[in-house]
């Protein structure tokens, strides 16, 4: 179970004891459990879904659930939508881009996208129908996770220096893809039956778009843009369960 921890630990603020050093290969094999670590998410949603006063005004109630997310998850993948946003709108070339996304600093753009996000959240998630209110707090955070197990298959590491991403990818391969869609697809027609294939397929299609898109900028993937991903696809997954 030690891929699974360590997938919890990184993913979430869930204590895994996970405490030794651990190599590039396990790294890998925890990826297949990011739907499963989503699924836990989309539970803890539910949970405070449930307990959240009925006398709260629904946009209220929701924007809770959005900051529980962002809580959850340390605001990790936040950090890299915002790094992602500066480094690829700011930057003049390849190099430039990466290094903006190294600085530690966020830009105006990263600010941006950073409000754009959570506001849509909100706004997509107090649009979802009643009858699909569990199925949206499931669906975003296992198809969030799927999206970044597909990128890190699909695509070579972008950055001259190894990081966080870099660990995932160096020994992940198809069967840990594989396990993760199986999980992912498994689980959403689970909690939204019909409509399930519909929003894995426009998830799919949106990964592989964004994928095209940073691999012709600074080509490959990196920790950040992993992250921004994982954050753009719950925000299509919203809109998708929103509108049906």
């Amino acid at each position: 179970m030690q891929p699974f921890r360590l997938a919890l630990s990184f993913l979430t603020i869930i204590p895994a004891g996970i405490s030794q050093e651990l190599d590039a290969r396990a790294f890998g094999k925890s990826i297949k459990y990011f739907p499963v670590v989503g699924l836990i998410i989309g539970l803890v949603l539910i949970g405070l879904n449930a307990i959240i006063p009925a006398q709260l005004p629904g946009l209220a109630a929701d924007m809770v659930l959005v900051i529980a997310v962002v809580i959850m998850t340390r605001s990790l993948h936040l950090d890299g939508l915002a790094d992602t946003f500066d480094g690829l709108i700011g930057g003049r070339d390849k190099d430039h881009m990466l290094a903006i996304m190294k600085d530690s600093r966020v830009g105006s753009f990263g600010v941006v996208a950073i409000v754009a996000v959570i506001g849509l959240k909100l706004l997509l998630l107090s649009s979802v129908s009643a009858e699909l209110k569990l199925g949206a707090l499931i669906s975003f955070p296992v198809l969030g996770r799927w999206s970044a197990c597909y990128a890190m298959v699909t695509q070579s590491y972008a950055g001259s220096n190894g990081g966080i991403g870099a660990s995932f990818m160096e020994e992940i391969g198809w069967r840990e893809l594989l396990w993760s869609s199986v999980i992912a697809l498994a689980i959403t027609v689970l909690i939204l039956k019909s409509f399930a294939i519909l929003i894995v397929s426009i998830a799919w299609v949106f990964t592989i778009l964004y994928t095209k898109v940073v691999n012709s900028k600074i080509g490959g993937m990196t920790g950040d843009t992993l992250g921004a991903l994982i954050e753009l696809t719950e925000v299509v997954v919203l809109f998708i369960v929103a509108v049906i």
